[in-house]
């Protein structure tokens, strides 16, 4: 799988991310949003991440999601990074929510539960729009 996901990287992806099995890499290019098109490459914050996300080696997966708040329709970018050290725990993801600036608006850690409710909370006027990044390592 290694090789595999190193090829990819390699010459990138043409496949959707929502085909079953998921392919080991997907970026989304088409789209704008927070008034920029391709925002994986135009958003200097999202590039860079994206870039570090390519060189690390310690996590199994990671995820980028677009989200917007219902009723104003900003745009939040959830980042998830499953880390494979940890695959036997329910608390083995980063996460954290960005705005189009790259300013964290709410986060949880790896190791680290959130209280009881915050999590249901914040999620309560939030809606998916579009899954814009995977890497999948193992």
């Amino acid at each position: 799988m290694g090789l595999c996901a190193a090829v990819l990287l390699a010459v990138g992806c043409d496949k959707k991310s929502n085909e079953f099995p998921p392919q080991p890499f997907y970026e989304n290019h088409d789209i704008s949003v927070c008034g920029i098109n391709d925002p994986l490459q135009n958003i200097e914050w999202l590039r860079e991440y994206c870039k570090i996300l390519k060189e690390m080696q310690n996590f199994s997966s990671t995820y980028i999601y677009l989200y917007k708040v219902k009723g104003t329709d900003e745009p939040l970018f959830q980042t998830v990074i499953s880390y494979s050290e940890f695959d036997d725990s329910p608390f083995a993801q980063s996460t954290s929510w960005k705005n189009c600036t790259g300013k964290i608006v709410f986060g949880t850690e790896s190791g680290m539960p959130p209280m009881p409710g915050v999590v249901e909370d914040f999620f309560k006027d939030k809606e998916f729009v579009v899954e814009l990044f995977h890497l999948i390592k193992k």
